[in-house]
């Protein structure tokens, strides 16, 4: 009975573990992914420990009391929550906290578990990252990471200049942009560009390899300033479900490495941000 109990409690282990990474996923849900986990959860190093076809029964067991039972403790949590509802399931809808509440921006937002279809328009690639890895159940374009490291590069030389620090990350990518923040952010309405309708598809795109600016102009402000503010969206948690995780340049100061873009607005101004993606040559 101690190998039943054991095999028991290690799949339940496994299985909550897949349903936790699985909610915490960056990428889209896609069929390779299928194949992944089972190759995982069921493959040589599973049916090596348990030969026994009773034992193994016993551990396919535990996978589903521990994957489901993850949901079960959701829907407990949120049932009892005064700010989710089961809408929260279907799109991560939920109630906005109230001052002084708050969410960090570092802290990626749950999510369902299950796939929401994007709304990206038109035009936008698919992920190349089909099939997750063995070690995380998660892959990262390439084009994306190379974004990553290009603001990497360059924001200790230009983290007091949000214009400077995006130019020269599009310069290091190969595409040329210039002027100041309010030059950039007209050249990102541009035919060139194409328009995001707000943060969450801006962190899709940056998820898919794209380079993704987001930028406010001084005179759209709700303080008028002569001086607007642009950033480089990246692969990156999406805080609140709204705000994605990008680098910038603050003029007159030090900008933010990695940081979702609540930071890098007044409240009033985030959500009036204009993001627009393009292709990596």
């Amino acid at each position: 009975m101690i190998a039943y109990f054991g095999a028991t409690c290690f799949g339940a282990l496994v299985g909550w573990y897949v349903y936790y990474i699985n909610r915490y996923r960056r990428s889209d849900v896609q069929l390779g992914d299928l194949t992944t986990v089972v190759g995982v959860i069921g493959g040589g190093v599973v049916t090596v420990l348990f030969k026994d076809p009773a034992l193994f029964g016993a551990y396919g067991l535990g996978l589903a009391l521990g994957f489901f039972g993850y949901f079960l403790v959701l829907i407990a949590l949120v049932r009892r929550s005064q700010n989710f509802s089961s809408d929260w399931f279907l799109d991560g809808r939920r109630t906005r906290p109230a001052e002084p509440i708050y969410i960090p921006g570092d802290a990626p937002p749950p999510a369902s578990g299950f796939a929401v279809p994007t709304g990206l328009p038109p035009g936008l690639p698919s992920a190349t990252a089909s099939a997750l890895s063995v070690q995380s159940f998660q892959a990262v374009d390439a084009k994306a990471e190379r974004i990553i490291r290009a603001c990497e590069d360059e924001w200790p030389a230009t983290k007091g200049d949000c214009s400077a620090f995006v130019r020269d990350v599009a310069a290091a990518l190969g595409m040329a942009l210039d002027g100041n923040a309010n030059a950039i952010v007209d050249r990102i309405k541009g035919a060139e560009w194409q328009a995001l309708v707000d943060g969450r598809e801006a962190k899709i795109a940056a998820d898919q390899g794209l380079f993704v600016v987001g930028g406010l102009k001084g005179g759209d402000q709700q303080e008028p300033s002569a001086h607007g503010h642009v950033v480089v969206v990246v692969a990156g948690p999406l805080a609140r479900g709204l705000y994605p995780t990008a680098y910038w340049g603050r003029l007159g100061g030090v900008g933010e490495r990695a940081k979702t873009v609540n930071w890098a607005w007044r409240a009033a101004d985030r959500d009036k941000v204009v993001y627009a993606a393009r292709s990596v040559p």
